[in-house]
């Protein structure tokens, strides 16, 4: 008699565990990774809002768009704003690109060289004499909670209970 619950406890653990994961520690990664698309995308529009960039311009940009990601750490966090030309046989070459000086900002992101050709733009947004800006940001996501579990649940895609989230935006300018 004593040994049925004990066997009963055993059998729902493992449906527990994932009526769990799936109530608590899902939704809380979907909606960090709503938040990189959305500082992706503030980020993009920010800047092509622009007729000019500096580095203390897209510092202030930077800084700003960490409110997006709240309450997920800024520290998690990369990001990277490039700007391309696409001359008249529609090569691309970057124009500028900067990272946050702050480099608990940038993550894995270095700027891109400016002047070098680039396959980074897709064909379909390669119009002759036109130049597009493209927003990149990635994070490094851990549940708060049961960081062994999502690491089991979720086997190859994380490590050390991150899951590595990240988005990409090209958009056109639209003051220069």
């Amino acid at each position: 008699r004593s040994g049925v619950a004990a066997t009963e406890f055993a059998l729902m653990v493992p449906a527990m565990l994932m009526v769990w994961v799936g109530m608590v520690v899902a939704p809380a990664a979907l909606t960090a990774d709503k938040k990189v698309t959305l500082l992706t995308r503030t980020l993009a529009d920010m800047t092509t809002q622009m007729q000019a960039v500096s580095q203390a311009d897209m510092d202030s940009i930077f800084q700003a768009t960490e409110a997006v990601l709240w309450p997920q750490p800024a520290e998690r966090i990369g990001m990277r704003v490039s700007s391309f030309d696409i001359d008249g046989s529609g090569k691309v070459f970057v124009d500028w690109s900067v990272v946050p000086t702050n480099s608990a900002l940038r993550g894995d992101f270095t700027a891109l060289a400016r002047c070098s050709t680039s396959n980074l733009v897709p064909v379909g947004l390669r119009t002759a004499r036109t130049s597009i800006v493209q927003a990149e940001v990635n994070m490094r996501y851990q549940a708060s909670v049961a960081t062994q579990v999502v690491d089991e649940v979720f086997k190859g895609a994380a490590s050390g209970g991150e899951m590595p989230l990240g988005d990409r935006l090209f958009m056109r300018s639209r003051q220069a």
